[in-house]
């Protein structure tokens, strides 16, 4: 298993360079022009320009560019062109509302997929399962913008029971859970929901394949209650497939945390690479890309080592 994860983690060095590559190229492609954002329109003189651009670095080849600020960036010593922080750093502080928000936002979607999913799964083509069916149909359908600006103006706007916007009240720092709990609760739901609809189908159709098996039939010839057969033996099998969704899900919501965030406000990845995207901010998006497919990596090879817990098959083959 050690030697697995390492050959996982030795093939993430070109998968981020690819990306960062493609990631660059489109930027360099879209309209505008970094230096327009840092200098006032007053001051837009040829020779303004052209010093703004050399001191960035943007006087040289294309290639040179990418090369240069990759390298900065394995080395810590890239910076921002808005205000020449490290680029780590800024990443350092939006990445753990991201991953809160992330975390937060599975463990709610699987508290409400499983059951749900379990009792579709016991009474199919029932009234039940109908309305699952018609829950997930509603839920992909929905966009997440909409459903999050519909909390906003009846929990916020209407009844004054929670925050708009922001991480935190203003002057306090941290991540209590206590304190940032009231202004996650909504961006929570709108993530969670993005991604239930997912989570029950698969789940509820794991749940019937294994309720099909002959395992099943026997361990009820036996007489053992229907409860001690879901816990022991149908429920680590359903689990499988359901790790291999949440695995796959984790690319979803971190580009979904791009639209959550945006909406509530929340100073996390996504937003820092929209505002970095909107004013060209070549070295913050490049960290951003590179830091988002290490967590997609990650996020893999975390669902191949539960693969390997739960599935004795894999662990003794």
């Amino acid at each position: 298993m050690a030697a697995y994860a390492l050959r996982r983690l030795a093939a993430l060095v070109p998968l981020v360079f690819g990306v960062t590559a493609i990631t660059f190229a489109l930027l360099v492609l879209a309209p505008g022009d970094p230096v327009t954002f840092l200098i006032p329109p007053e001051q837009r003189g040829a020779a303004d320009l052209a010093a703004m651009r050399h001191e960035l670095g943007l006087d040289r080849p294309l290639p040179v560019q990418y090369v240069s600020m990759m390298r900065d960036l394995v080395t810590g010593r890239l910076r921002s062109f808005g205000d020449r922080r490290p680029t780590l750093a800024r990443v350092g502080e939006a990445l753990p509302v991201t991953l809160i928000l992330t975390a937060a936002s599975m463990a709610l979607t699987l508290a409400l997929a499983i059951p749900i999913a379990l009792v579709a799964a016991l009474r199919p083509y029932s009234l039940v399962d109908h309305g699952a069916t018609l829950f997930s149909l509603l839920g992909i359908s929905l966009p997440s913008f909409w459903f999050g600006l519909g909390l906003i103006y009846v929990f916020t706007e209407q009844l004054a029971w929670l925050p708009a916007t922001g991480i935190r009240p203003t002057g306090a720092t941290g991540y209590n859970p206590l304190v940032i709990a009231p202004y996650l609760l909504m961006p929570t739901i709108v993530q969670a929901l993005s991604i239930l609809p997912v989570m029950v189908r698969y789940a509820r159709s794991s749940l019937l394949d294994q309720l099909a098996q002959e395992y099943v039939r026997v361990a009820r010839s036996k007489g053992l209650r229907e409860r001690t057969i879901l816990r022991r033996h149908i429920a680590r099998n359903a689990l499988v497939p359901v790790v291999t969704v949440t695995a796959l899900l984790v690319p979803f919501l971190l580009s979904g945390s791009v639209v959550v965030e945006t909406t509530f406000a929340l100073p996390g990845l996504g937003q820092l690479a929209v505002n970095a995207a909107l004013a060209r901010d070549y070295p913050i998006v490049l960290t951003t890309t590179a830091i988002a497919g290490v967590l997609v990596v990650a996020g893999n090879l975390a669902a191949d080592i539960g693969y390997f817990y739960l599935d004795p098959r894999i662990r003794d083959g």
